[in-house]
């Protein structure tokens, strides 16, 4: 829930603030109707671009060569959906947002086991020096917010960060207090009351508005003049203010946020569980199905048949045999993989499960193909 506000949010007030500094430069003439105009072709546009380009890469990553290069791909993958979007004057943050959710849609069926692990390995590394390198620039740009401070007196401009960090944590915990009431009240379906949390549950998703990089690198977009040269006030003290709330917020909400989810006691997550159920009943079922057809395409004898059913059904490995035996069995047993891919997600598409348990079910289905060899 919270991965999906993050994402959320950042792109509408990313769309926002560049149809905000368009009309602080005098690029475009201040009106309600452009503004309106300007935010809905800037949040359409990355949104059509985003989706575009994904659906374009689909194709090219069912060619690739080799799994590394997969990895390349999706380093180049932002970017190829960022600078379209920001030469059409469109979001490049929302492009690239869509063209990953897209691309996340449709990677069960275009990428390999083996790039799959490769790019999970690499991004996880990746993601971890990249959070660390955007929170450095926080503390660089600390200090030299503070020397650059000249609009307003550094007492004033520390009381101003002081109260929009209140105002930040006040607005979140409004919203989450005020907003479930509201649709409580006007959508009354079993499936919506199915969603419901309770008021302490939801003080976690509230508290859990830190500030960080993306924050400071809005900020630091502010223009310093207009395009007609004149300079933009106070645009010294806008950074130094976001720089003192993105402090704020990870030293107070960042410490004490374990604390209030130990006391909202969530309770276990039974639809993750029952889905797991659901996703490896039905791919024992499908591979039970498919194994007698494939078994003959495949040329595996029917001993060798028997110990793959046991192996399902109480996990014991299959009798060896001669090379060409066991070449057949393998065969076998990564075309019944496949299977399993499918029903996994079809599984997902149909709505019966999320991709939470579509992505825990294909790790262990990609760690088996990559143990039993290329085909």
């Amino acid at each position: 829930m919270l991965r999906t506000e993050s994402l959320l949010n950042d792109g509408t007030a990313l769309v926002l603030l560049a149809v905000t500094i368009g009309v602080v430069t005098d690029e475009h003439p201040f009106s309600w109707s452009g503004t309106a105009l300007g935010f809905v072709e800037s949040y359409a546009g990355g949104i059509l671009i985003g989706a575009a380009v994904a659906l374009l890469l689909i194709p090219v990553r069912r060619r690739l060569p080799e799994p590394l290069l997969h990895s390349v791909l999706s380093v180049a993958t932002p970017f190829l959906a960022y600078l379209p979007a920001e030469l059409l004057h469109v979001s490049g943050v929302l492009a690239v947002v869509v063209c990953g959710v897209v691309s996340a849609w449709f990677g069960p069926r275009v990428i390999g086991s083996e790039a799959r692990i490769q790019a999970v390995a690499f991004w996880e590394v990746a993601s971890y020096l990249l959070n660390g390198a955007l929170f450095v620039l926080v503390g660089i740009q600390l200090p030299a917010a503070v020397r650059a401070l000249t609009s307003v007196f550094l007492v004033q401009a520390t009381v101003a960060a002081l109260a929009v960090s209140v105002a930040v944590l006040g607005a979140r915990l409004l919203w989450f207090y005020s907003v479930p009431y509201l649709v409580r009240l006007l959508d009354r379906r079993p499936q919506q009351r199915d969603r419901r949390i309770t008021a302490p549950q939801r003080l976690p998703l509230a508290w859990a508005g830190m500030r960080g990089a993306i924050s400071l690198a809005a900020a630091l977009t502010v223009p310093a003049t207009t395009a007609e040269g004149r300079i933009v006030g106070q645009q010294d003290a806008v950074v130094f203010i976001t720089a003192v709330v993105i402090v704020l917020t990870l030293t107070f909400l960042g410490p004490t946020l374990p604390t209030m989810v130990r006391r909202a006691r969530f309770p276990a997550d039974e639809d993750k569980s029952a889905e797991l159920t659901l996703a490896r009943c039905r791919l024992s079922s499908a591979v039970l199905d498919a194994m007698p057809v494939l078994a003959e395409r495949f040329g595996v004898a029917e001993e060798d048949t028997l110990c793959m059913v046991q192996d399902i059904e109480d996990r014991t490995a299959p009798a060896p045999g001669s090379a060409h035996r066991r070449e057949s069995v393998r065969r076998l047993q990564l075309a019944l993989l496949q299977v399993k891919r499918d029903t996994l997600t079809d599984l997902r598409d149909s709505g019966r499960i999320d991709d939470i348990v579509l992505r825990a079910v294909q790790e262990v289905l990609d760690v088996e193909e990559v143990r039993l060899g290329r085909p």
